[in-house]
């Protein structure tokens, strides 16, 4: 992947329109760390795929077992993986019809119901975890303790200024 040339592209155009050069410096950081994000996101859906899963099954499925024996309504689990009620609800349509979650009637509210995780679900979290294990070393390999340390504190300040630029309502 080659950053340097879509980087040295946005500065030009960039110095043209006048930018300073700080601005230019937190376009290039930016859509860096955009492109990479994008990258990373769009290969692993592509192996995610050939094993059989998507990011948002395996959110939801690592969910259910993480809170087992606790069943959770779809809405937790909608709270929990940050997505809306209605994409939820599309996931655990599928899950369920591939017999890797169960929906049952909740104990004190028949109207409502909580999902389950089932041994189809599990395995799928078996097939995939040695996949996340595998990429994550290679991604971080040359990262020191000194690193990971430095990328928290950067990713928290840019979060901060994603969360005032987008405040939740």
């Amino acid at each position: 992947m080659n950053f340097n040339f879509h980087n040295d592209s946005i500065r030009g155009v960039l110095r043209r329109f006048g930018q300073e050069e700080a601005e230019v410096d937190n376009m290039e950081t930016f859509v860096t760390f955009a492109r990479l994000a994008s990258s990373i996101f769009r290969e692993m859906d592509t192996d995610l795929t050939r094993l059989g899963a998507s990011q948002g099954r395996v959110i939801v499925l690592s969910l259910l077992h993480f809170y087992a024996p606790h069943r959770m309504t779809p809405s937790e689990l909608a709270e929990k993986a940050d997505v809306t009620r209605g994409t939820m609800t599309g996931l655990i349509d599928g899950l369920e019809r591939d017999d890797m979650i169960e929906r049952v009637a909740h104990e004190s509210d028949g109207r409502m119901v909580t999902i389950g995780l089932k041994e189809a679900g599990r395995e799928l979290l078996r097939t995939v975890g040695p996949y996340y294990t595998k990429l994550i070393r290679s991604c971080m390999a040359e990262f020191t303790a000194q690193d990971h340390e430095t990328m928290k504190t950067l990713l928290g300040k840019m979060k901060s200024g994603f969360e005032r630029s987008f405040p939740k309502s």
